[in-house]
């Protein structure tokens, strides 16, 4: 009756770098035929951006939490980082605690309609190991024989602080 007939057909769309998730983009012309021989409607498609196993995104800026061990964090080491572009080399510095953020400039997802990237954070998660062996155990208490309250700032720290709010 209406001239109208209903089908499917498939449409290429060109998304811009640094699309955040809940965008819209309206496509002219896309969308249904107009009323007594108009032109086509517009067709708006709302983006869900697919979340990431390895990073977190927060506007432009990309996060990634890195397990290094102990040994890693106590030396320093040279250690993979992965980036959207792929994987890097990043040096960590010796004594880097569990939490530490270090800022990659320029390795985030490009800022939507600019030709800048933002940067992406890496956050430092030190792994304890488990499941010792005697001679690994035995290693471990000789460092823990042989380290001060010079090696331990943090814990030093919070203990006077205990000790100060615990005086009577």
């Amino acid at each position: 009756g209406k001239g109208k007939i209903k089908r499917s057909r498939t449409i290429e769309i060109n998304f811009p770098a640094g699309i955040n998730d809940g965008d819209t983009i309206p496509l002219r012309g896309e969308g249904d035929i107009g009323v007594n021989g108009g032109p086509n409607g517009d067709l708006y498609v709302t983006v869900n951006v697919k979340r990431h196993p390895i990073f977190t995104r927060n506007g432009s800026e990309v996060y990634c939490d890195v397990p290094i061990t102990f040994v890693q964090a106590a030396l320093g080491a040279e250690i993979d980082v992965p980036t959207i572009d792929g994987i890097i080399k990043y040096e960590i510095p010796e004594g880097t605690q569990s939490g530490t953020s270090f800022r990659l400039r320029g390795k985030g997802i490009k800022i939507l309609r600019s030709g800048v990237r933002a940067d992406q954070i890496i956050n430092v998660v030190v792994e304890v190991p488990k499941n010792l062996n005697n001679e690994q155990k035995e290693v471990l208490e000789k460092f823990a024989e042989v380290t001060n309250d010079k090696n331990y700032k943090q814990q030093k720290s919070f203990f006077e602080k205990i000790k100060d709010n615990f005086k009577k």
